[in-house]
């Protein structure tokens, strides 16, 4: 039986809220093996692999058709013509995009992902542990999209299938021109998938950024943090999800980590797992931009000095 590391000191739910940082590091430290001891109990969601093994079933794709799929919408679970998405009380949503596979003894033939068609709900569709609960979190996902930009983190949405939420990944090259055009240099880009709904999304931006920040994808130029790209796989979703986790508990989003974790938390080596680089990642993630900070300077500037704000009113 493997053994967790760290104490467990708080409940799951008891995740520190203070207004802007996670100040208490014992308590984070405290939160984050909770979640871990959670994870290693969950059991893998047996609803969404069933939905998995339909989709697999209903789909019935050769492995080139199935590459093209891919090609042209990464993260597809289930596709189908409209007849046979009718056959079980669907249709296409108004709108929605037809994909092209090659047909047998023909060109080619027309499918719609269940994403695009609406109907009758599909068992176990709704289980992905990609998925997370919680109030409308736009404007919390804006200001930490655009702390990001900040640390040299592009993040951009685009609509993948369900089986996608995102991804983190080095930047091309930053030329000086592009830095003065820009104003900034992104050397991180993060894409997200633009069909989630607003807790998913912040969960999946939250989750791709602890990535970044936990030093996954190599240490920042200026040394804002190490880099740590010798973690093996699971090990670094544990990071990065623990980040997220974190992240979301404060804004009173509930993303299913301990689902999402369960067969990571069997194989990762916990002894690698740096608590530091989370809670660092954590407060990074939940920092301030520049421009935040510059306001906020000016204003307690002008209090300090109500004459000279007058006079320059």
């Amino acid at each position: 039986m493997m053994q967790l590391t760290f104490p467990l000191e708080v409940p799951m739910d008891k995740v520190p809220k203070t207004p802007h940082r996670l100040l208490n590091y014992e308590d984070c430290k405290g939160a984050i093996d909770s979640l871990f001891q959670d994870a290693l109990r969950t059991e893998s969601d047996l609803a969404f692999l069933q939905f998995l093994a339909f989709a697999e079933r209903f789909s019935n794709l050769s492995v080139y058709n199935a590459m093209l799929l891919r090609v042209q919408q990464p993260g597809l679970t289930a596709v189908a013509t409209i007849r046979k998405w009718a056959d079980i009380g669907r249709c296409p949503k108004p709108g929605a995009r037809p994909l092209v596979i090659l047909q047998p003894f023909g060109p080619v033939s027309f499918v719609y992902a269940m994403e695009d068609t609406e109907g009758r709900a599909v068992d176990g569709a709704d289980s992905s542990s990609l998925f997370a609960t919680g109030p409308k979190s736009r404007a919390t996902y804006e200001k930490i999209r655009h702390t990001a930009t900040d640390q040299g983190v592009r993040v951009q949405e685009t609509a993948f299938g369900q089986a996608l939420a995102g991804f983190a990944q080095v930047g091309h090259q930053i030329t000086a021109r592009e830095v003065w055009e820009k104003g900034s240099a992104a050397r991180w880009d993060i894409v997200v998938n633009a069909n989630l709904d607003e807790p998913s999304r912040l969960a999946t931006l939250t989750h791709e950024l602890g990535h970044v920040y936990c030093g996954h994808l190599g240490g920042h130029p200026d040394g804002r943090w190490a880099g740590r790209r010798g973690l093996g796989h699971a090990e670094r979703e544990l990071e990065a999800e623990a980040v997220a986790w974190l992240v979301c508990a404060r804004n009173e989003v509930s993303p299913r980590s301990a689902q999402y974790l369960a067969s990571h938390a069997r194989q990762a080596d916990l002894g690698a797992i740096s608590m530091f680089a989370i809670y660092d990642a954590a407060n990074r993630v939940e920092s301030r931009s520049s421009a935040v900070r510059k306001r906020t300077s000016a204003r307690l500037k002008g209090l300090a000095n109500p004459a000279t704000t007058t006079a320059d009113a």
